[in-house]
């Protein structure tokens, strides 16, 4: 009995340590998400007029916050694939969904594009993926700072993908405000200006990282990481991944 309850712990033990989440920044506001079951996600991913070259890539699903031209292409794809769309009637109406697939929860949270509910705007998406014991919350464009509504909807975040280049989306400052709303535990920097989006704008990610001084910033080299539950940080941290 003994020799099979230290099997059972072993294979416990075994399985929780192969929990990751691998991530991959494809540039602006997109990102692949692939879990341990083999399903793999596209979350926002843009069309060729925001200037970033499509990437030959794979995967099982596209889910997108809105339907602006920088947050959704149902073409992203060479292969056609289901895709969510958190709004409809070209922004005018959300589109709630909650989906399971393979152990992984998707679902979303409805909230504005602007800091007059919309009316500059549109409608923006807040999509949140549970998985491998991770909570994954992506803001698209979110545009003001969460009300108590929201944060409470949202609770405990791992990995925060956060828009930080500003004018299309919340400010700077006030994307300061939201890391502080959810407390985090990884802020992952989105839609900010690059060689690709030069004229837009919007700023770079320099600008936000010299007013994010409070937080330990770490910069990768490489676009793509592997993340667990046991390998996140105790307090935020802010991850910057290459986009190239």
């Amino acid at each position: 009995m003994k020799k099979v309850f230290f099997i059972c712990i072993l294979i416990i033990l075994l399985i929780s340590f192969s929990l990751a989440i691998e991530i991959r920044y494809l540039g602006h506001s997109c990102f692949r998400l692939e879990f341990s079951s083999g399903l793999s996600i596209i979350l926002d991913p843009y069309s060729s007029s925001t200037g970033y070259p499509i990437p030959k890539i794979s995967a099982d699903l596209l889910i997108s916050s809105h339907e602006h031209a920088d947050h959704y292409n149902p073409n992203f794809l060479e292969k056609k694939v289901d895709i969510i769309v958190g709004t409809k009637n070209n922004g005018a109406d959300w589109n709630i969904f909650e989906k399971k697939l393979k152990d992984v929860k998707i679902w979303n949270i409805p909230y504005y594009h602007d800091e007059v509910e919309g009316k500059k705007r549109g409608k923006n998406s807040i999509t949140v993926i549970d998985a491998e014991e991770l909570r994954i919350v992506h803001l698209g464009d979110l545009g003001t700072i969460l009300t108590e509504k929201e944060i409470k909807l949202i609770d405990k975040v791992d990995i925060l993908f956060l828009p930080v280049g500003g004018y299309y989306t919340l400010s700077q400052k006030d994307a300061l405000i939201v890391i502080n709303q959810l407390n985090p535990k990884i802020v992952i920097p989105m839609h900010y200006k690059t060689e690709y989006t030069k004229n837009w704008p919007i700023s770079s990610l320099d600008d936000f990282l010299s007013l994010a001084k409070n937080f330990k910033i770490v910069m990768f080299e490489t676009s793509t990481i592997k993340i667990s539950k046991d390998k996140l940080p105790k307090s935020t941290e802010i991850w910057v991944l290459s986009y190239k």
